[in-house]
């Protein structure tokens, strides 16, 4: 055979005979492969008329960094973005891909005979349905059925789908092309015993100091994600069993897509749980029911969720199997989750049922894929004793520990493989992670001591599981919501690894019940955060306060800031604010430059454990009022000014020190995400950035320069300020 003709049949057996991008190199994207198929047998090809109704293209975001910046500063009191949420068309111009970019890539798979299901108006994904044929034509790899050890039948990509360098540039992974089973309702059936109502459950949690103030949810939203249509019957007799009389829920459906009916009996009484107990604590809350179709499923109900805002907090009790997952999968929730935090959406997702091994029956360590994402709170459980009377009421909070039953029952918890290890999960009282360890709270879960009421099929029954904790949780944080007048608590995960640090240290009263007795069946619970319960239990009296503000130890106009050079006229146009009880002097009282900590001394070190660095946290200060310089009326010597190019001078990259680089990234992050320049804003400050500080050898310190030029209308000032650990 002549070398022409096999190269002809090498294009065909790729699918990319006649395809104009034929003569295009293909570069695979291997994160879209899920790895279950790796576990099955290749069978045969599927016909090429097989349709593939819904194939997600991810786009994801195109500044991430920047975006984690605007976060951090959403969450910081003291920076004027504090709570100050993002409307959908300036995320997607500031974060997502270039509208130009979406349309390349849209009319790329148009062209190739794709038909656009759904376009995203935050242009971080592109739904489109066709072949397998379509897909082996343009994508470089065919469609085959797969066996796996039960005898079941799937279809999925023989390989990694490929794309020509023009278009891989900005995808990152594509999904939809198999049809394994991804999702699960977590919800557990426990025993007719005395259980939790909503009354038992605010009165042990302290929420009903909340109810007691008058919050009962109004005006706020919860939206819970699921795939199965509900009856209303068993919601208003849910209301009418449980909740003070003359109840009525707001309980609504939205369809991500079509009506899917009602599915099997655990999808229904999920989404029953899910819906009831929204609702429970926060009985004046609207939910919205976000059901996914048979297509879609729960990625196309988070979807919906986020891009309409359905909810000031969202609620999702399903489960995915990291280990089975394609990367692109996890990425594409993470995606979601950090642009729901950035429209001041809260994310809440069950940390799993199954302990330490989320992959039954494979006893691989394994989390909860849809709960790894570092902009989730994930939400464990535990067996809660909520001191019942005789005549079956909660009498107070009696204690917890890890929920364990057994039998793979039990507080899902771990570290993720996928997510690195955020740097909130740095601190006191937090164990070394790799990776993203997960769950970050916890609460009642065991359905047998005790399980939660709910109603389904008109008869009252118990349940329980971590989508149980989850949208219990969803209520109460509605209550929060109320009690604050906000409009949503945004990244929430961050705020409360700093408020359990603060209590971890001794700073503030406790807001976490903290559990250390149990174990998930790797995982044993300790002082402190671990990794079956997280930090605990939250006590919602106690914790709502404090999410309010309060934005640790100093704020612009205060003690913490180092003034910049160019005099008493123009040091305040840049200072370095430095958290820090007590910062080394000058005579004139004036903070140094150069500031020294301790490795665990927690006055500076603000993970405060000793552990050869020091975690400092700082930010750069625009246009600072400060006293401390005044003129010879006594005024303020600093005069208002129109700050134009912010420079980050130092830390310079390292490639000995891959921790300076990171931090250097970070801080330019944050200061990307100052608000647009120039600017004459007073104390505009970007979100605190740790900094980690190694203690040098032989008792000497380390050191990390911090250098920034800020140019105004007066001419340009440098912000230094040095900071030096001791061993």
């Amino acid at each position: 055979m002549r070398r022409a003709a096999l190269a002809a049949l090498a294009a065909g057996a790729l699918g990319l005979a006649g395809d104009p991008a034929a003569a295009e190199p293909l570069r695979q994207l291997p994160g879209s492969l899920p790895r279950a198929l790796a576990l099955m047998t290749a069978g045969a090809r599927a016909p090429a008329d097989l349709a593939l109704s819904h194939v997600t293209v991810l786009l994801g975001l195109r500044a991430s960094a920047a975006l984690d910046a605007v976060l951090a500063a959403q969450q910081d009191p003291r920076s004027p973005r504090f709570r100050h949420w993002l409307e959908p068309a300036e995320i997607a111009d500031r974060f997502g891909p270039s509208r130009a970019e979406y349309a390349r890539v849209r009319r790329w798979f148009e062209t190739r005979g794709f038909h656009v299901v759904h376009d995203s108006p935050l242009r971080i994904a592109l739904v489109v349905a066709g072949t397998a044929g379509d897909v082996a034509a343009a994508l470089g790899t065919p469609i085959r059925f797969f066996h796996d050890r039960d005898g079941r039948v799937y279809h999925g990509p023989e390989t990694a789908p490929a794309l020509p360098a023009e278009v891989a540039d900005s995808v990152h992974g594509i999904l939809g092309l198999d049809d394994l089973p991804h999702f699960e309702p977590l919800v557990r059936l426990g025993s007719d015993d005395v259980a939790l109502g909503p009354k038992d459950f605010a009165l042990v949690y302290g929420a009903a100091a909340l109810q007691a103030s008058g919050a009962t949810g109004a005006g706020g939203a919860i939206a819970v994600i699921v795939r199965s249509n509900f009856p209303d019957a068993d919601v208003a007799a849910f209301a009418a069993a449980y909740l003070p009389a003359g109840t009525t829920l707001d309980v609504q459906r939205v369809f991500a897509d079509t009506d899917p009916g009602m599915l099997a009996r655990a999808e229904v009484t999920e989404v029953l749980l899910d819906a009831e107990w929204a609702a429970a604590v926060a009985p004046a809350v609207r939910v919205n029911v976000v059901i996914g179709d048979r297509s879609n499923d729960i990625p196309g109900a988070i979807e919906k969720a986020v891009e309409g805002r359905l909810g000031d907090v969202i609620s999702v009790s399903f489960g995915l199997c990291e280990i089975r997952a394609s990367t692109a999968e996890t990425e594409l929730f993470d995606v979601w989750y950090a642009i729901a935090n950035a429209q001041g959406q809260t994310v809440l997702v069950a940390s799993g049922d199954d302990g330490a091994t989320a992959c039954l029956p494979n006893t691989r360590p394994a989390v909860n894929a849809l709960a790894a994402s570092p902009h989730a709170v994930a939400v464990g459980g535990t067996t809660l004793d909520p001191r019942f009377d005789a005549s079956g009421n909660a009498t107070g909070y009696g204690g917890e520990t890890v929920w364990n039953e057994g039998r793979g029952a039990a507080s899902g918890g771990g570290e993720s493989l996928v997510f690195a290890r955020p740097r909130y999960q740095l601190g006191p009282g937090l164990p070394p992670l790799t990776g993203r360890g997960l769950p970050d709270l916890a609460l009642a879960a065991n359905p047998d001591a005790p399980g939660y009421v709910m109603v389904s099929g008109g008869t009252s029954g118990v349940v329980g599981g971590t989508s149980a904790a989850t949208p219990a949780l969803a209520s109460a944080l509605a209550l929060v919501n109320e009690v604050q007048g906000a409009a949503g608590l945004g990244q929430l995960g961050p705020t409360l690894y700093r408020l359990a640090g603060e209590q971890a240290r001794g700073l503030r009263g406790p807001v976490f019940h903290d559990v250390t007795q149990g174990t998930n069946g790797l995982f044993a619970a300790a002082p402190g955060f671990d990794l079956a319960t997280g930090w605990g239990s939250p006590m919602i009296d106690a914790l709502a306060p404090a999410l309010g503000g309060g934005g640790g130890p100093c704020v612009p106009e205060s003690h913490c800031l180092v003034p910049g050079t160019g005099g008493a006229r123009r040091s305040c146009a840049a200072e370095w604010l430095v958290e820090a009880s007590a910062l080394a002097r000058r005579p004139s009282g004036i903070p140094r430059v150069r500031q020294f900590c301790r490795d665990g001394d927690p006055g500076c070190d603000a993970d405060g454990m000793a552990d050869g660095q020091c975690t400092v946290n700082v930010a750069l200060c625009l246009n600072v009022l400060d006293e401390r310089f005044l003129d010879t009326r006594g005024a303020a010597a600093c005069r208002p000014d129109v700050v134009g190019q912010v420079s980050l001078l130092a830390p310079t990259p390292s490639r000995r020190r891959p921790a300076v680089t990171a931090d250097r990234r970070a801080l330019h992050a944050a200061v990307r995400a100052l608000p647009e320049r120039p600017t004459a804003r007073r104390g505009e400050c970007t979100a605190t950035v740790p900094i980690i500080v190694p203690a040098g050898p032989d008792g000497q310190p380390g050191r990390v320069r911090l250098r920034a030029s800020v140019v105004g209308s007066d001419g340009p000032s440098l912000a230094r300020v040095t900071l030096l650990c001791l061993g």
